[in-house]
């Protein structure tokens, strides 16, 4: 497939042919494609002489800090990949404009669009009707993981199965775990991390934060976001992704979990506490309500394979040099027990 930015009238005339057909409820002129064309990133995709889809990328503007990736693919020529290349093309534009959110948009009787955007992560968070439709759209916004399945078995299998996800050892564990409520502390809702070191060598990261985000469905039945057991999708397999403070880049949660004997994800929200365990990355039985407790907050308890790092620990003085790698000022407090 070619891809080619929609400059003249007859790329004009093509991307509005996609649009239309894919919108009906909400049909464009040339007119309005030029103007849009004036502040937002539109492409037009190629398939030798015929058109196979479009897309936008609209920067962020007063109304929302969001940019706003769209891909769109005429049915012909859907599950051949061509909306996988031309949203991955948006999302490059879009971290070319430093995007710190990401959305998209989805006409609501779009089945296979909501479906594409759900498996790249993307979670609703609005719908709205125009004016004299019915039809909703949705907006969608990409989540640091998805929410369509509490583990992803051969993101698991992967990470346990490659030698170099145990590269800095049980240290790198350790800052992974870390680093989670890190970020928490950067949106100010996180003003303090413990880390216990437990004489089994098991490692303990607790935090005073909000908690881990939880749904519900229509019947009340709650699910906390899963990061335990589902790839990071700001982090993982990604070259450009951030060093921690051993150098090492991040890859997200799921890592040392996966590289764990066992491990305990405890979660207390106002709505609700929670408790689940998992056994080599993999959950082990369900969701487990527990009481709750004065405040708010995370507790990541795990274990590292010993059948992968031996009796290989981590020393207080050691993590605590590594920590101060950290651009933080929220204080982490290291004991052991």
């Amino acid at each position: 497939m070619e891809v080619v930015s929609a400059g003249d009238d007859g790329l004009v005339a093509d991307w509005r042919l996609v649009h239309n057909e894919i919108i009906p409820t909400d049909p464009l002129s040339t007119d309005d494609i030029r103007e849009r064309a004036q502040r937002n990133h539109l492409e037009v995709g190629y398939l030798g002489d015929e058109v196979v889809g479009c897309s936008t990328v609209r920067p962020p503007n007063d109304e929302t800090p969001a940019v706003t990736v769209i891909a769109r693919v005429l049915p012909p020529y859907r599950g051949r990949g061509f909306g996988e290349q031309l949203y991955r093309r948006g999302l490059a534009k879009a971290e070319e404009l430093d995007a710190k959110v990401v959305e998209t948009i989805v006409l609501g009787s779009n089945v296979e669009g909501l479906h594409f955007a759900q498996r790249h992560g993307f979670v609703e968070v609005e719908r709205y009707v125009l004016p004299g439709d019915t039809i909703p759209f949705v907006t969608l916004r990409l989540s640091t993981h998805s929410w369509l399945s509490v583990a992803d078995t051969e993101h698991v299998e992967q990470i346990r199965q490659d030698p170099a996800y145990r590269a800095g050892g049980v240290l790198h564990l350790a800052l992974e775990v870390i680093a989670y409520p890190l970020d928490e502390a950067v949106e100010g809702t996180t003003t303090q991390v413990r880390v216990v070191l437990h004489a089994d060598g098991s490692i303990a990261v607790s935090d005073n934060g909000r908690g881990t985000a939880v749904r519900f469905d229509d019947g009340g039945v709650p699910m906390v976001k899963p990061i335990m057991a589902t790839r990071d999708l700001r982090f993982f397999a990604d070259p450009d992704s951030p060093r921690l403070p051993d150098g090492l880049p991040r890859a997200g949660m799921s890592v040392p979990i996966a590289l764990s004997e066992w491990a305990v994800h405890t979660n207390h929200r106002t709505e609700g506490s929670w408790t689940r365990r998992y056994e080599h990355g993999m959950p082990r039985g369900a969701l487990t309500a527990v009481p709750a407790d004065s405040s708010t907050g995370t507790t990541i308890h795990f274990r590292p394979d010993r059948t992968l790092f031996g009796e290989e620990g981590v020393t207080p003085e050691a993590l605590s040099a590594a920590c101060a790698g950290f651009a933080t000022e929220v204080p982490i407090a290291i004991t052991q027990a």
